[in-house]
């Protein structure tokens, strides 16, 4: 391959002030060790992407805008460098690479060559599935244990998947009733709405649950999961709670749950990203996504169960809007790029 390449990639240079930017890939100067790729599908993170959107405080430090966005893109692999063996090609590939056409990176980035049983829709929804597994691994969820997911976007779902996968008995709670019965199709043992709290209370009994997953910002679902979690039992975070709010309403941290019932908080979703040399991080991102992508293969979830419509890439802006003003409850978007090569 020699011609140059026009790539473009989504920069959002303040909120709601998305732009594409055009840059010129020459193949010719490819590394020894890197790869280039024209980005096949990407979907939405709707929870990052559409903060960054709105103008959301970062959650850690550092040059807010201009930024990238996106980070669950399958691609299609174009040149190697000559130093790349395990990759060639006409390979698939899944990156964290951000919403653009075509990109360059190091070959080491790539998280998984994909087999061609699995969908480049399905397998660019992997990384949504993994925050839902993380916390599942991290909470020390066993079979047979209750869980409580609170928030039924995205990261909700795919909790209540991954939940329902590993043996436990899942209620969710939602106010909207779409996604209350995706969760039930992805397993959840019943769903309740916030106002039918002492219902899911009857259903759990004095024990309560042992783990509650929450994916909410908001402080009232905090008070929910403090209240629905049992002795002893985890409140595992996969939200930001009070992210925009700028009162707390109650003590978060109130003796009568968090000390009476010796409660653990702990913060979920990040996981060592490679193996280690002693073979002490088996469930590390790259592992953990290849047996989801396995699990995906096999049937034994289902991603487009998350996806409520399709884009071209370029249209990213149209994506975001129609997110923002939830008409029909979408959940998230795929954006097709493949008209941008």
């Amino acid at each position: 391959m020699k011609d140059l390449i026009r790539a473009q990639t989504a920069i959002l240079e303040a909120p709601r002030d998305l732009h594409f930017k055009e840059e010129t890939l020459d193949p010719a100067s490819l590394g020894d060790g890197e790869l280039l790729a024209a980005t096949i599908v990407s979907v939405i993170s709707p929870g990052t992407e559409l903060a960054a959107y709105n103008g959301a405080p970062p959650l850690r430090p550092g040059v807010v805008y201009p930024r990238l966005v996106g980070y669950c893109n399958v691609a299609r692999v174009l040149a190697c460098g000559k130093a790349v063996s395990s990759i060639a090609p006409g390979d698939r590939i899944l990156t964290f690479s951000s919403h653009r056409s075509h990109f360059r990176i190091p070959a080491t980035d790539a998280l998984a060559v994909l087999s061609t049983g699995i969908a480049s829709e399905d397998a660019a929804c992997a990384y949504l599935f993994h925050l839902g597994y993380d916390a599942v691994l991290k909470s020390g969820l066993r079979p047979g244990s209750d869980v409580v997911v609170i928030g039924l976007g995205v990261l909700g779902l795919t909790t209540v998947a991954l939940a329902a996968l590993s043996g436990a008995r899942v209620f969710a709670i939602s106010d909207h009733e779409a996604p209350r019965q995706k969760a039930l199709a992805f397993g959840a043992a019943a769903c309740f709405s916030r106002s039918e709290f002492p219902q899911l209370a009857e259903r759990l009994g004095t024990a309560r649950a042992q783990v509650v997953i929450t994916t909410s910002n908001a402080w009232a679902d905090w008070r929910l999961a403090l209240e629905s979690a049992g002795q002893k039992g985890t409140i595992a975070v996969l939200g930001f709670p009070g992210r925009q709010e700028e009162a707390i309403p109650f003590n978060p941290l109130d003796s009568a749950h968090f000390y009476m019932r010796q409660l653990r908080i702990m913060a979920v979703g990040m996981a060592p990203e490679l193996p280690d040399s002693r073979g002490f991080l088996p469930f590390n991102e790259r592992a953990n996504l290849q047996r989801l992508l396995e699990w995906i293969h096999a049937g034994r979830l289902r991603p487009a169960e998350l996806v409520s419509g399709r884009f071209p890439g370029a249209q990213l802006g149209d994506a975001y809007e129609h997110l923002m003003r939830r008409e029909g409850n979408p959940l998230t978007y795929l954006l097709d790029w493949t008209a941008e090569q």
